[in-house]
């Protein structure tokens, strides 16, 4: 996995927030999952474009960081699914600003 070579700036705002969505596919897979709970598969059929890889380990870094929780159901065959956390709601209104392509001013 990735390692950041230089550390994140808890002290800034901007730089922590732009450092939970840095990559190209986060901030999509936050605006797909804030209506409902997706599958992976969900999520791959909803973003095309995004190689498999790309997204899963997307995904884990959204989990890690706390926006998303993946939810593992004991079934046969094993059924996981996204949800948005509180914290990765907290974002939405930069992603809604980032969709109109609004600068507040």
């Amino acid at each position: 996995m990735y390692e950041r070579k230089i550390p994140i700036d808890f002290s800034c705002p901007l730089r922590l927030t732009m450092s939970l969505i840095d990559s190209k596919w986060k901030s999509c897979i936050l605006d797909e999952l804030r209506h409902k709970a997706l599958r992976p598969s969900e999520l791959h059929r909803a973003l095309p474009e995004a190689a498999p890889r790309v997204l899963d380990m997307q995904l884990r870094e959204l989990a890690d960081d706390g926006l998303v929780q993946k939810t593992i159901y004991p079934e046969l065959p094993p059924r996981s699914e996204y949800t948005i956390t509180e914290l990765g709601r907290s974002l939405l209104p930069i992603i809604d600003a980032m969709r109109m392509g609004r600068v507040a001013s």
